[in-house]
């Protein structure tokens, strides 16, 4: 019983540490880049040490590559892609919690539609044209 209660753990944290690990190999420079560039718009309004600033930037850069592999997906319909982008940006928001204090928390949600605004496709839908 005793080997069965510390392998569960064990494997669970080797998947978590496999896809953390993947997601860190994903990030490339641009990403990187990118993510530095977001943190900077959040930084006036959320005002964040260093340390906080950086496990931020980690958290938007590791969500950076899944937005990425989401818009680089051909075989996705636009309006699948923007359907996967809200569940992303929503996770986003989710996992910014464990980030920041709730007081932040909660102005990075106001604030979060204006600096990572989702566009929403236009219609894939032809118009239909009554003919009389």
């Amino acid at each position: 019983m005793k080997t069965v209660l510390l392998f569960v753990p064990t494997v669970f944290f080797s998947f978590t540490a496999f896809s953390q690990t993947f997601y860190a190999l994903k990030i490339d420079r641009n990403i990187r880049q990118q993510a530095i560039d977001i943190t900077a718009q959040y930084q006036p309004k959320l005002v964040m040490g260093t340390n906080q600033a950086l496990e931020f930037q980690n958290t938007v850069a590791r969500f950076l590559v899944k937005k990425n592999a989401v818009e680089k997906d051909n075989s996705l319909s636009p309006m699948k892609k923007y359907a996967l982008l809200k569940q992303l940006s929503s996770k986003e928001t989710s996992a910014m919690a464990d980030v920041l204090e709730s007081y932040r928390w909660q102005e990075y949600m106001r604030i979060k539609n204006d600096i990572q605004p989702i566009v929403k496709p236009k219609s894939t839908k032809k118009d239909i044209i009554a003919i009389k």
